[in-house]
């Protein structure tokens, strides 16, 4: 799924590392709401991407966290 989407970005470099620190955030973060954070809404999300806006482009960001196959499978592997 990462060489997929570092194949197809304009940046492999940037992109790789923003998928990184997606699943590392994710391992560590205790989230409270999973359902809302799951659906990519809530106050936690929002929250989170904000601080993912700080070190990456937003149109990626946007890309790449609104990927169906991604978002599931990132879920899967960290929170559950």
């Amino acid at each position: 799924m990462v060489r997929n989407l570092k194949d197809d970005s304009e940046d492999s470099y940037l992109t790789q590392q923003f998928i990184y620190q997606v699943f590392r955030d994710l391992k560590r973060k205790n989230i409270k709401e999973k359902v809302k954070f799951k659906s990519r809404m809530g106050p936690e999300f929002e929250h989170w991407v904000s601080t993912l806006e700080q070190e990456f482009p937003t149109d990626l960001i946007v890309e790449i966290l609104n990927d169906d196959e991604f978002w599931e499978l990132t879920l899967k592997v960290t929170i559950g």
